[in-house]
C-alpha cells in the first residue's frame, strides 16, 4: 500500500474536482424538468435544494476515496489525520478562522459592488431562509460542516500532499487554484484563492488535515451566524471604504506571516518533503496540472457568461 499521494493523483483528484459537482447539478436540474421546470415544487423546495447541495459536496468526498482506493493509497498516512501538533495549533485554527471573516469582508463587499456595476449577478442567498436557530444550525451542517470535511479532503489532503516533492510554492498554489476554481463563479474566486493559500500553508506545514478543516468550518459557521444575527444595509458608497479594505488586507497578510513563521519553527521537519521531483517528473506534471487548469478557466468563464446574464 502506498504511503503517500503522488502528482498523477493531484491532477486526476483537480480535474474530478472541477466535474464531479457539474455532474451532480446537472442530474439536479435534469430533476427539476422532469418535475415541471423552474416553476415547479422541486425546484423552491428548501428540502430538495439542502439534499442537492450535500450531494455536491459528497462528490469531492467521493473522488478523494475513488482515487484513494484506485491506487491503494493509505490516506490516514498521506493525509495527516494522524499527525501531531501542539494543542494551542488548534485554537490558532478557530481564531484564525473567526479574524479572516472580518479582515476580508471589506475588499469582498467592493469586489462585489465592481461585479455588480458591470451587470454580474450578485448571490448571496443559502438554500433556505436563516429565520430560527433551527436553521441556523442546519445550516452550519450542510453549509460549514460537510464543506470543511470534504472540500478540504480533497483540495488539501489529496491534491496538496502529493505535490509535496515540487515544493511548497507549487503544492499549495494548484491546491488553492482548483479550489477557487471549483466555486464557479467570479463573486467567490478572489477570496476562496486566498483561503485556499492559506488553508494549504497550514497543512503543508504542520502535516495536519484537521488544521484546515477546523478554520474551514469556522470561517463559514461565523458567515452564516453574522447572516443570522444581522439586518442586511443598503448604505452609499464612500471612498475611504478602499482605504479601510487595503489595510484589513494588510492586516490578513501579517497575520498570516506570522502563522508561517510560528507553524515552520515549532514543526522544521514535517515540512520536507520525502523526495524531490526530477526534471522529468516536472515536466509531465506541469502538462498534467495544465489540464485541470484550463477546464477549470473554461468552466468558470460559461458560469460568468450566465451570471451576465449572456447565456
Amino acid at each position: 500500500m502506498e504511503k503517500h499521494f503522488d502528482y498523477k493523483h493531484s491532477a486526476l483528484g483537480g480535474l474530478w474536482g472541477l466535474f464531479a459537482p457539474v455532474i451532480v447539478s446537472l442530474i439536479a436540474s435534469i430533476a427539476i424538468i422532469i418535475a415541471g421546470g423552474e416553476e415547479s415544487a422541486l425546484a423552491t423546495s428548501p428540502v430538495f435544494n439542502v439534499i442537492s447541495g450535500i450531494l455536491v459536496e459528497l462528490s469531492f468526498l467521493c473522488v478523494f476515496l475513488v482515487i484513494t482506493k484506485r491506487n491503494n493509497v493509505d490516506f490516514i498516512n498521506a493525509t495527516g489525520i494522524k499527525q501531531r501538533v501542539p494543542w494551542y495549533f488548534y485554537l490558532i485554527s478557530i481564531g484564525l478562522g473567526i479574524a479572516f471573516i472580518f479582515l476580508f469582508n471589506p475588499i469582498i463587499s467592493l469586489w462585489e459592488e465592481l461585479l455588480a456595476l458591470i451587470g454580474y449577478n450578485i448571490n448571496n442567498e443559502i438554500a433556505f431562509p436563516l429565520d430560527s436557530i433551527g436553521a441556523l444550525f442546519l445550516a452550519i451542517f450542510t453549509t460549514a460542516l460537510i464543506p470543511a470535511i470534504c472540500e478540504e479532503f480533497l483540495f488539501r489532503g489529496l491534491i496538496l500532499n502529493g505535490l509535496r516533492k515540487f515544493g511548497a510554492v507549487t503544492a499549495i498554489g494548484f491546491s488553492a487554484l482548483t479550489f477557487s476554481l471549483m466555486h464557479m463563479n467570479l463573486q467567490q474566486l478572489p477570496y476562496t484563492f486566498v483561503l485556499g493559500i492559506i488553508f494549504g500553508i497550514i497543512v503543508y506545514y504542520t502535516r495536519n488535515i484537521w488544521l484546515s478543516v477546523i478554520m474551514h468550518f469556522v470561517n463559514n459557521a461565523t458567515a452564516l451566524v453574522i447572516m443570522y444575527i444581522s439586518t442586511p444595509l443598503d448604505t452609499p458608497f464612500v471612498w475611504w471604504e478602499i482605504l479601510i479594505a487595503l489595510g484589513c488586507v494588510l492586516g490578513a497578510c501579517a497575520l498570516t506571516y506570522l502563522v508561517i513563521y510560528l507553524f515552520k519553527k515549532k514543526s522544521p521537519a514535517s515540512t520536507e518533503p520525502h523526495e524531490i521531483a526530477s526534471e522529468m517528473e516536472k515536466g509531465i506534471s506541469k502538462r498534467l496540472m495544465a489540464t485541470p487548469i484550463f477546464a477549470g478557466i473554461l468552466l468558470l468563464i460559461i458560469f460568468s457568461l450566465v451570471n451576465f446574464g449572456v447565456l
